[in-house]
């Protein structure tokens, strides 16, 4: 398959660090703001069917709001269905509290919840279709982000043929160990961060023997004023 990694738009969090500098007052599944609304607007008009390595065959997301926030002008643009998949969230999934103290696992929303801002979403099989999903909370340790990147890829690639070209809505530190992944890398994540701006794409073919990159942290649908600033998250 050929595989397009998408950040979310700007989320609540990533105004909040933009404004303040620091994660007080952050919430564990944070919205889109106006901004991040436009951003993935901007982003659906932008792949919206023209041909091309960006023409997309199938669309997945991340099960956070702000992921699926931004999938949604996708499916209508695309007309195609969002698949979500619990493995596609941030590092260390939700959690209340801060993540260098006391902190724990929060639920997420309900497939309801969900579908309330994207009705083209399609719940995984393998949870309750009623039930929160638990938020995916994690340790943080390098290895365990590595293999849910890996387990994520793994099921992609079974799911995908060499003609699906496949978009998945994800977030900006997950980005790192999913490309270290895709590369081959020995080490768990990439040993520098990639800069992902918010809605920005990283290309990628899997076809063949070895993964080759098409680009990464494309943004060129972004005008200035539609631009934001990177943060985590």
């Amino acid at each position: 398959m050929q595989l397009l990694l998408i950040r979310h738009a700007q989320s609540a969090n990533n105004l909040l660090y933009q404004q303040t500098g620091a994660k007080a007052g952050r919430h564990p599944d944070p919205q889109l703001t106006p901004l991040g609304h436009r951003q993935a607007q901007a982003l659906a008009d932008h792949l919206r069917p023209q041909g091309g390595p960006l023409a997309l065959t199938h669309l997945h997301a991340s099960l956070t709001v702000r992921a699926v926030q931004t999938a949604a002008p996708l499916a209508r643009a695309l007309g195609l269905p969002v698949h979500a998949h619990a493995d596609a969230h941030e590092v260390g999934g939700l959690y209340w509290g801060a993540w260098d103290g006391e902190r724990g696992p929060t639920p997420g929303e309900t497939p309801a919840g969900l579908r309330a801002h994207c009705p083209d979403l399609r719940w995984p099989g393998d949870l309750s279709p009623h039930a929160p999903w638990d938020g995916g909370f994690e340790t943080d340790d390098p290895v365990v982000h590595a293999g849910r990147a890996r387990r994520l890829l793994g099921d992609l690639r079974a799911r995908h043929g060499p003609d699906d070209r496949v978009g998945l809505v994800t977030h900006q530190l997950f980005a790192q160990f999913l490309i270290a992944a895709l590369l081959g890398s020995d080490l768990p994540r990439l040993p520098a961060t990639l800069r992902v701006n918010n809605t920005a794409t990283c290309a990628f073919d899997l076809r063949g023997d070895t993964v080759r990159v098409g680009w990464i942290n494309r943004h060129d649908h972004l005008c200035g004023h539609l631009g934001g600033a990177l943060v985590t998250g």
